[in-house]
């Protein structure tokens, strides 16, 4: 599969990757900036850095560092990427993501699959008075921001990254801290079980490593109890990078850095606002959708680019799905060369099993990418991947077909509604993917109302 690997910095990018010392920093940035592989750079230049001092001291412990990402996806192109782009020397690079680099630490011990969790929720959303998925999500939301002692700031703590709507006012909060969320704790205290939480928490209290750098990708999706584990596995001179973009959150986590025990001084704030990635009327599309998000200070909103001369305007697909794939089909063969250019196809849901058949009959061949621990090396250059999974990728032409109210379910959701948000950062964030050509497909009246709030001006609709 294509992927990124030696790569010029710009000189945005450059101006972040010369500085290099010890301590926190912040790399913000929008969509399609260059924020991972700037890391990856710089990440090269913080292992020399720290090479010369071992010599410098006549030390024969090998230089560490961590690269978490969020998604196995993402951990194995990212892989590739630091395999490029690191120094040979006595260095140990550990890529990987939260959850497997915290359980792995821990010596692999059985993980709750929050089965409790979602029971309790369900059973008390109606005396809450909040939805079932919802109540779920924010009983998530609490765990994983506050460590247990802590649980009763929740009450009256500001709920970052929640957005405005549904309101959770104070006896709200205590309802689900007294009929969920402690609940949930006693269960796991009397059954000895412990949840992914859990092992954030447990790596907080005892060092396990002792990291000279770390880089942590796509960092809005990890909690606040997440970061401060990481934080617990530095060592006492360190270099840590924290890559960020709120506008691109699709997860419901929020933390502010002072929490999480990070201090980030003015000049270990960086930002990157140019896209490279994607062409102007692509950045337009995705740029539509993200109007409707309420960003913070480490959000960036998508850049717009100068018009372009002979850059593909997307496509939206209105028809029937097989006619939908029929079109994509014909579209792959007649414009792209998959010797040289990648295609990947997204769906909500992963729901690729008809897809897969008609790609096979077509003689084309394809690689399921979703939740992969290694970036496929073959030369297929047609990947299936789930929006999720696709955070952090890029693809030369991005299909969305078979787009339905069960993927992207908006219902009455509005503005300041953190459901809502999250379905326009989610799609935003997959029409992103794309460099050269995106295509959205729906069959009518089955169209999540989402899709009404992309700029008609930005794509071209072609009924199949």
């Amino acid at each position: 599969m294509k992927k990124l690997t030696n790569v010029t910095p710009s000189p945005e990018q450059y101006t972040i990757i010369k500085r290099v010392r010890p301590g926190a920093e912040v790399i913000r940035g929008s969509a399609g900036s260059g924020k991972t592989t700037t890391a990856v750079l710089k990440l090269k230049l913080m292992l020399l850095w720290f090479l010369t001092r071992r010599l410098r001291t006549e030390s024969d412990e090998p230089v560490r560092a961590l690269v978490l990402t969020f998604n196995k996806t993402l951990r194995g192109y990212i892989k590739e990427l630091v395999a490029a782009n690191v120094p040979d020397g006595k260095v140990i690079v550990t890529v990987d993501t939260f959850g497997r680099w915290a359980n792995s630490t821990l010596g692999g011990p059985n993980i709750d699959d929050g089965e409790q969790l979602e029971a309790l929720a369900r059973a008390h959303a109606g005396t809450i008075g909040l939805a079932p998925d919802f109540l779920l999500s924010e009983s998530e939301y609490v765990i994983s921001r506050f460590p247990p002692s802590q649980l009763d700031e929740y009450l009256t703590c500001r709920r970052d990254g929640r957005g405005a709507s549904p309101r959770v006012e104070r006896g709200t909060r205590e309802e689900i801290l007294s009929q969920v969320i402690r609940p949930y704790m006693d269960w796991k205290a009397k059954n000895g079980c412990i949840d992914w939480n859990d092992t954030a928490i447990l790596l907080t209290e005892r060092r396990y490593h002792s990291y000279d750098i770390v880089v942590v990708d796509e960092s809005q999706d990890f909690s606040a109890n997440q970061l401060r584990a990481v934080m617990s596995q530095v060592a006492e001179e360190h270099a840590v990078s924290f890559i960020i973009d709120t506008a691109q959150r699709i997860y419901a986590r929020g933390f502010t850095w002072t929490e999480a025990g990070i201090s980030i001084r003015p000049e270990s704030s960086h930002r990157l606002s140019v896209n490279y990635r994607n062409t102007p009327p692509i950045a337009r599309l995705a740029s539509s959708l993200m109007q409707n998000v309420t960003l913070d200070d480490d959000g960036t909103a998508p850049s717009l680019l100068d018009p372009l001369e002979g850059a593909a305007i997307p496509v939206m697909l209105k028809g029937f799905f097989h006619s939908q794939v029929d079109w994509a089909i014909d579209y792959i063969k007649n414009k792209v060369d998959l010797r040289s250019e990648s295609v990947a196809f997204l769906h909500p849901k992963g729901w690729f099993t008809y897809l897969k058949t008609r790609l096979v009959d077509a003689g084309l061949e394809f690689v399921e990418v979703t939740q992969k621990r290694e970036w496929p090396e073959s030369e297929v250059n047609i990947a299936l991947c789930t929006l999720h999974s696709a955070k952090g990728l890029d693809f030369d032409h991005v299909f969305i077909i078979g787009i339905n109210q069960d993927g992207l379910p908006e219902g009455q959701f509005d503005l300041g509604d953190e459901r809502f948000e999250m379905a326009c950062r989610l799609l935003s964030m997959a029409i992103a993917r794309a460099r050269m050509q995106v295509i959205l497909g729906f069959k009518p009246g089955e169209q999540p109302a989402i899709l009404a709030r992309l700029d008609e001006a930005a794509y071209q609709e072609i009924a199949v």
